[in-house]
Order: C-alpha cells, then sequence, then structure tokens
C-alpha cells in the first residue's frame, strides 16, 4: 500500500494505491461534493480491509475525499469558487484549485479499467447504482459486477466524472446512498462498502470467500429517474419508504390534504420527509421499470 498525495498550496489532496500496478486497475472516489459524507465513511472502511488484506490483484486507487475544502466547509461545492467538481470534467473551471484537482483526478481516472465514484442521494434515499447502462454494453457489464439490486439509468449530463470517462470509453458508475447535508448514514455506509468490496471481489481484484455470496446478488435495471411533484405547499406525509415498489397511481404522500400519487410502477428511491416543501416541488423520486 501507497499513501500518496496531491500537494497544493492550499490543501493536500490524499489517496491510496493497493496492488501490483496491473490490470485491472480500479478508481474508487468519494466526496467530489463535499457535503456527501456517507461515501467517505464506506472508502476509509475500504481502506482499512485493504491494509489487513495485504495481497490485491491489478490495482485499487481510492481517494476518499476529492473535495477536500468543500468537505471541511459540509458543502456540495468548493468553496474557494462555487464550482460544482461533478460538473467539470475532464478539465474543470473556476479556481486554479478546482482546475488542478479535476485534471488530477482525470489522470487516475484515464490510466483505468474501472471507475467507481460514491455520491449520496439524499437523507431519505435508497441506494442505487447509476449508470448510462442502455447505450454501453461494457458499463452495464461494470454494473453487473456491483453486488446491489437496483440500477438506474442516468441522465447522462456531461461533466460528470463517470458521464465523461464513459464516452472515453472507461466504464464507469456512480453508486448513490443515504445521506447527505454532511450527515453520513451508517447504516447505508456498511452497505456501500459491503457493496464495493464485493465488486473488488468480482473484478478479481482480492479474493474473500466470505463476500462470495453476496457478490451474487440479482439486481433489476431501472430507466430514468421520475421525480414526482406537489401541486400544493405543506408538510408531506408518506405512507411509503424509500425502496418500496409501488404501481402507477399508488398513493405516496399527503401533502396539505392533496394526495400525491405515483405516475410510474417502479422503485421508490428518494421522498422529501421531515421538511416543508413548496408547491411545483420534487416530493419523491421513482426508478421507473420502463422509461415512461
Amino acid at each position: 500500500m501507497d499513501l500518496k498525495f496531491l500537494d497544493l498550496p492550499e490543501l493536500r489532496l490524499k489517496y491510496y494505491v493497493f496492488g501490483s500496478g496491473g490490470s485491472p486497475r480500479i478508481l474508487i472516489t468519494a466526496a467530489i461534493h463535499g457535503d456527501e459524507v456517507t461515501g467517505v465513511f464506506a472508502a476509509y472502511k475500504l481502506v482499512e480491509y485493504l491494509k489487513q488484506k495485504g495481497s490485491v490483484s491489478g490495482t485499487a486507487i481510492i481517494m476518499p475525499v476529492v473535495n477536500v475544502l468543500g468537505f471541511n466547509a459540509r458543502t456540495r461545492f468548493n468553496p474557494v469558487d462555487y464550482v460544482d467538481m461533478n460538473r467539470v470534467f475532464p478539465e474543470g473551471t473556476g479556481s486554479v484549485i478546482t482546475k488542478k484537482i479535476v485534471k488530477f483526478v482525470w489522470e487516475l481516472a484515464s490510466s483505468s479499467d474501472y471507475v467507481l465514484d460514491l455520491h449520496c442521494a439524499g437523507l431519505n434515499s435508497y441506494q442505487y447504482i447509476l449508470a448510462l447502462h442502455k447505450e454501453f454494453p461494457k458499463v452495464r457489464e461494470f454494473a453487473d459486477t456491483i453486488p446491489w439490486d437496483t440500477a438506474v439509468e442516468s441522465t447522462g449530463t456531461r461533466g460528470q466524472l463517470f458521464v465523461e470517462a464513459t464516452h472515453k470509453g472507461i466504464p464507469a458508475v456512480i453508486i448513490e446512498t443515504g445521506g447527505g447535508d454532511g450527515y453520513y448514514d451508517k447504516k447505508w455506509g456498511e452497505e456501500l462498502y459491503r457493496v464495493t468490496l464485493g465488486m473488488l471481489v468480482n473484478l478479481g481484484v482480492v479474493s474473500d470467500s466470505s463476500v462470495s455470496t453476496y457478490s451474487k446478488r440479482e439486481k433489476t435495471y431501472y430507466g430514468k429517474l421520475v421525480h414526482v411533484k406537489t401541486p400544493v405547499e405543506g408538510f408531506p406525509e408518506f405512507t411509503v419508504e424509500p425502496g418500496a415498489f409501488v404501481m402507477k397511481g399508488d398513493v405516496l404522500s399527503q401533502v396539505s390534504g392533496e394526495t400525491i400519487r405515483s405516475p410510474v410502477s417502479g422503485k421508490v428511491i428518494r421522498v422529501e420527509r421531515n421538511t416543508f416543501v413548496f408547491s411545483d416541488s420534487s416530493v419523491a423520486s421513482i426508478a421507473p421499470l420502463e422509461e415512461q
């Protein structure tokens, strides 16, 4: 194991390199959005596991905190320039700090066989894989190695690390999990760690029979997320939980006496709970069985 750094005048970006330097070579990143902490929790658990494991085939590069200044400030953006780092790959924009970090991460991604980027979908969310799995067969193959039951088609917004890597021919996905706003969800962090470790087992980077059964978990591929909006403002009261499967027309929530129903059949990914919502704002996200 090598502990390495990108040293800039304003910060020190830390990353870990495990293995011989050969293939398969996978880059795992977290906290490109500085307020998404659950991925950091899982990344550091993976680092500790690999330190104990010792033997790694190929190469695993783990960067637990990409957006160092944003992480310190618990903000999504780089607080120096308010740039969303995950919208400006591969060249970067804004301050010199953002540009240098983005270009450095892109260099690591460009020399990798796979890229996995860890994110948080919100405090009331279900974990899912986000990928361009319909258009890119190699991405689908990569997603198949990740032992989780839910994969969602991405909108493909350019500038994101995984989208740009995908278009460059490098299989890349995001795992979105529970947490956000500067808080981590320990339950989802443990799950994310186990899923990421299972992926390394399936790719042959790690040999560990204790996770082999878990890694055979089946998954369902869904279309792009459908965001359900409320016509009125108020405090939503949900009758469903993230992870539940709903049919088109099923009741999701009540907002100020207004019934909110699912416009599609699919899995509930996120709900806006314990907050006030305004009219025409999203109160839930549904992963549809088919794009509708």
